[in-house]
């Protein structure tokens, strides 16, 4: 038979009892190798004497076993061999592919998607400083009603209110009262003024007169845009007579006076205020006393409703000096109330002069700084300006013509720029050139571009997506 070399899996050897050694008793229980006894003949052989065994004694078996060695089969040896079992196998294990590239992969993606995606969101803000100065005022200036010749106007506005307030009475008393109201006089026949005495009779259609209560000039007809204007003023009428059939809405007039002449078609008037306040009766008594403490009262209340609602109506291009108010408060009335006791009651009317923004910003500048006459400016804090008529009477400013005032104050200047004309060249360009641009523009002061995200250098060209901010825009 040919010699074979077996190579086989490590097969750990088999265990059996008959493979430990045991220790004879002489040698710590070391047991020897097993020999075969003579053979003995029963009857010749002594008895052999009892003997105690030291069972006290510890007893220690000691098992050895040996790793198993690799050893070479032999030639013609059919067993297999034994092989050492802490043999390693060795061979090469897979290598895995490096994350670092999936990483720097993953990173660069997100990069650009982020960069894609603020592309959409790109956005610009300018901020301008305009050219500003501020000049301390205080100087006289004269206004004009008509302005159609050119220069500083002025126009009027005028406000009709009435408060009240319920009372206590202590009691009744004969009571005769006279209506009383605001009409407006104009004058269509020439451009000579109409004067007109007090007591003047004004009727109504119904026939119903009423009278002036002071003296008035009714100024002549004008030319404005090449159009005849008439002349107007306001005043106050009483009724003829007392009563309450005199308290009446809005209603036109006619004066007597005038019948028979070309003046009574030509001059006439109409209503600005309803005719309140006529009585002629029994009426509850109040005390002296509440009346005067009421009046304070209804007059305070009544100024401030007045300069509220005046303020509410100036338009946004036009200014208003709180100082030019002036009042016309009339006497308090009395009427009866429901519940058995007064109602005192106080009209009044405000009017004020307004003046447009720009044309007084122009006419400040050409008086301190006549250079810069030519160009737009405007004036960022006029009402913080002092406003005084220059008489010490007061003004009728619904009659005068003109007016003449003081400003005092420090006004600040601030040139007008056109931010949409400076919004749409600024589009698609980088932040250098934009910068190059606004410098070009003499009424600018400073000038700061920031663009979003950080990376973006240029303006956008969609002009939704553009901010200019002017930081002296009030």
């Amino acid at each position: 038979m040919a010699n074979k070399n077996l190579v086989q899996d490590v097969i750990p050897p088999k265990k059996s009892i008959r493979n430990v050694k045991l220790p004879s008793r002489s040698a710590g229980l070391d047991i020897a190798p097993r020999r075969t006894a003579p053979k003995i003949n029963r009857e010749e052989a002594p008895k052999p004497e009892p003997m105690l065994e030291d069972f006290s004694r510890p007893v220690s078996i000691k098992t050895e076993v040996s790793a198993p060695v690799r050893v070479e089969a032999p030639v013609g040896n059919n067993k297999p061999p034994i092989i050492n079992s802490s043999y390693k196998y060795e061979f090469d294990e897979p290598k895995k592919p490096s994350k670092k590239i999936l990483y720097t992969s993953v990173f660069v993606l997100v990069i650009l998607g982020a960069f894609g995606i603020s592309a959409f969101f790109k956005s610009a803000k300018i901020t301008i400083t305009p050219k500003n100065i501020s000049i301390p005022l205080n100087d006289s200036f004269t206004a004009k009603k008509d302005i159609s010749s050119g220069g500083l106007g002025f126009q009027v506005v005028t406000v009709v209110k009435e408060v009240e307030k319920s009372v206590e009475a202590t009691g009744e008393a004969r009571v005769d009262k006279k209506a009383r109201g605001t009409i407006t006089i104009y004058n269509t026949y020439s451009s000579q003024s109409q004067k007109l005495v007090a007591t003047t009779r004004f009727e109504t259609p119904e026939g119903l007169i009423y009278r002036l209560v002071s003296p008035v000039t009714v100024p002549g007809t004008s030319v404005k845009s090449g159009k005849t204007v008439a002349g107007s003023v306001d005043a106050v009428v009483e009724a003829d007579k007392t009563g309450a059939e005199y308290n009446i809405s809005y209603k036109d007039f006619t004066i007597p006076g005038f019948k028979g002449d070309p003046k009574y078609t030509k001059v006439y008037a109409r209503s600005k205020t309803e005719m309140t306040g006529g009585f002629s009766g029994m009426q509850k008594i109040v005390s002296e006393a509440i009346i005067n403490q009421t009046n304070t009262e209804l007059e305070k209340t009544l100024k401030e409703t007045l300069a509220k609602d005046i303020t509410a109506q100036i338009p946004a291009d036009y200014v208003l000096f709180s100082s030019s108010l002036t009042y016309k408060l009339e006497a308090i009335t009395q009427t009866n109330s429901s519940t058995g006791g007064a109602v005192l009651k106080k009209k009044g009317v405000a009017s004020a002069v307004i003046f447009d923004k720009g044309v007084l910003s122009r006419t400040l500048l050409a008086k301190l700084s006549p250079d810069s006459t030519n160009d737009v400016v405007k004036i960022t804090n006029l009402d913080s300006l002092n406003f005084e008529y220059a008489t010490q009477s007061p003004v009728d400013i619904n009659t005068a013509n003109s007016i003449t005032f003081s400003l005092k104050g420090v006004p600040q200047f601030v040139w007008v720029v056109d931010e949409n004309k400076i919004k749409s060249e600024l589009l698609g360009l980088s932040k250098k050139e934009a910068k190059n641009i606004v410098s070009k523009y003499p009424t600018i002061k400073e000038t700061w571009i920031e663009t979003q995200p950080f990376w973006n250098q240029t303006v956008p060209t969609d002009t939704n997506k553009v901010t200019l901010i002017n930081t002296l825009t009030k």
